[in-house]
């Protein structure tokens, strides 16, 4: 391909990628106004003051805003895989491929499966984001989802291009950073709950699938990321030693953040 065509895959694919994260996000919001109830409550489905069924961000019913602010979850999607896009348009502008995988054209459709493997990953887990924001808890579903569909995924692209060794540090990793979060969890079960352990499962396993120095960059930044959160909500007097802040957000930050840069 010439540099022309080149240029035009960087802003392209992206592109596309942004506007199937806009289409995603629709439902992705759905998953959100679904889920964020609390632990043993029936999903929420109908509006809480009229009954109308939910379907955006606005009841039908009453016109009551529902759950996040209008296209919040929608934007996040956006932005997500139109950055796994970027990155992995610039990954493939570099030339590199994997030990293992063949030539010709097929490392183009071994690049595909691979992006969607995080690209669901992303989906299910700005959904896990604004739950655990909203009502301090990660899911079952949203967890189990996230973490088969990703290793079905990251399965399917060891198969189609011999990367078996990826496979193993995916598998390794998800089941490394999940028991790190079980002994935070035994540990001190007030400071970290099983939702973290279980999305910590998901998160392992992509970390994984690109090396250890990503998987243990992206647990780092995780647990950066939500310490200068605590830091600061203390500064502000806006919480104590003893405040309860969801930990999810900051693990899906920490763990994307070193997916995209490659750390």
């Amino acid at each position: 391909m010439g540099g022309a065509g080149r240029g035009g895959l960087v802003i392209l694919l992206p592109v596309l990628a942004a506007l199937t994260g806009l289409a995603a996000g629709r439902w992705t919001r759905g998953l959100v106004v679904r889920h964020s109830v609390a632990e043993g409550e029936p999903l929420r489905r109908d509006c809480p003051h009229c009954g109308a069924t939910l379907s955006a961000a606005r009841c039908p019913g009453c016109s009551g805003r529902i759950g996040p602010p209008p296209l919040a979850v929608e934007l996040v999607t956006a932005l997500a895989l139109a950055l796994l896009a970027l990155r992995a348009v610039w990954a493939a502008r570099s030339g590199a491929v994997p030990a293992g995988q063949p030539p010709g054209p097929l490392p183009e459709v071994v690049t595909a499966v691979e992006l969607a493997a995080y690209g669901w990953l992303a989906v299910v887990a700005v959904a896990l984001v604004f739950v655990d924001a909203a009502v301090h808890r990660l899911p079952d579903r949203l967890t189990l989802a996230a973490y088969l569909g990703t290793a079905a995924l990251l399965t399917a692209t060891a198969m189609l291009g011999g990367r078996f060794d990826d496979l193993l540090g995916a598998g390794l990793g998800g089941l490394a950073l999940a028991a790190f979060y079980l002994v935070l969890f035994l540990v001190n079960p007030a400071g970290m709950g099983l939702g973290d352990v279980k999305l910590a499962a998901a998160l392992g396993t992509a970390l994984g699938w690109l090396g250890w120095d990503a998987l243990v960059a992206g647990a780092f930044l995780g647990f950066l990321a939500g310490g200068l959160y605590g830091v600061a909500l203390m500064i502000l007097r806006r919480a104590g030693r003893k405040s309860e802040i969801p930990f999810g957000p900051f693990m899906v930050v920490g763990a994307f953040a070193a997916i995209l840069t490659g750390l």
